[in-house]
């Protein structure tokens, strides 16, 4: 069997999909292990994985910390997530590396724009993420008294600009007259943080994918949010678009939370539907072939 290392984040997003991947692509013919590219590591101990490893998947970034235990570039996939790890790679060791990898793939169609945009030539492949339905999944939610903003509550990207805009789906809940809730638990609990909601928004002005919103559609929540990552290409089903800017976005996000909680026929039935649409589109069976098809041939 082929032989995969994820060097990565283990907590949070990246821990979620890595543990996946991993289950996932054993029975595809690909053995994958998560080591935390937060950890720190002896020459001596990077050269002894490396001897029996074939390939080691990483970020942008981490493809810079890859070359200094002195992997080859032939055994690195550098996979990116967001806009600011290629900028910030690109700063780092220029964007000829790409080149010299034994593949280079971005997780969304506007990734690969962007990297376009970010002056790296190399073609990136697409490789969608998934969910975990069945894990995320929850009897759809009945009744709309409490929203959730899933991700972090602000960040900012390379240029320094805030991303996230947490603050905006707290002003939502507080101008619908509805809870508001925050993750405060280990990432592996996050199925019993979109059960105790009915919502979760999405302030985002940029993102790679957006996992919460996939989590939250296979929960059966009701999910607006704005038209980056994935919301972008899945609006047919997975939920409600709303505008970038904060003023509209606030005022769209107020009128769509009235509506559904003054019509509970309409509400009920968009969580349905969004939950349909997760299990139709987001879970990993949808994806995982392309992903271990690459894996093997690069």
């Amino acid at each position: 069997m082929k032989q995969v290392v994820f060097f990565t984040e283990s907590k949070w997003a990246f821990g979620t999909i890595h543990y996946s991947l991993c289950r996932r692509l054993y029975e595809r013919g690909i053995t994958a292990e998560v080591l935390d590219f937060f950890q720190k590591y002896s020459q001596e101990e990077m050269a002894a994985i490396s001897r029996h490893t074939d390939l080691f998947v990483t970020t942008p970034v981490g493809v810079t910390w890859l070359l200094e235990y002195g992997i080859k570039p032939s055994k690195i996939v550098s996979i990116a997530h967001a806009q600011w790890d290629i900028l910030l790679s690109n700063s780092q060791i220029g964007t000829g590396i790409y080149d010299q990898l034994a593949g280079y793939a971005v997780v969304s169609n506007i990734l690969r724009q962007k990297s376009q945009e970010f002056g790296v030539t190399r073609v990136p492949e697409v490789l969608h993420l998934g969910v975990e339905f069945d894990r995320f999944y929850q009897q759809p939610s009945r009744e709309l008294n409490t929203i959730g903003f899933a991700g972090a509550y602000e960040s900012r990207n390379f240029a320094g600009e805030e991303i996230k805009r947490g603050r905006l789906a707290q002003q939502v809940a507080e101008r619908a007259g509805t809870g508001f809730r925050l993750p405060n638990a280990h990432y592996l609990a996050m199925p019993s943080f979109y059960a105790g909601v009915d919502a979760v928004i999405q302030a985002s002005t940029e993102e790679g994918a957006g996992l919460p919103m996939m989590e939250a559609a296979a929960a059966g929540r009701f999910c607006l949010g704005t038209a980056v990552g994935y919301f972008a290409e899945n609006v047919t089903g997975g939920g409600i678009q709303v505008p970038l800017d904060e003023a509209d976005f606030v005022d769209s996000c107020v009128s769509w939370v009235e509506q559904a909680r003054q019509n509970p026929q309409f509400y009920r039935m968009m969580c349905e539907q969004i939950q349909a649409y997760a299990r139709d589109h987001y879970d990993w069976s949808h994806h995982i072939a392309h992903w271990a098809d690459y894996l093997l041939a690069v």
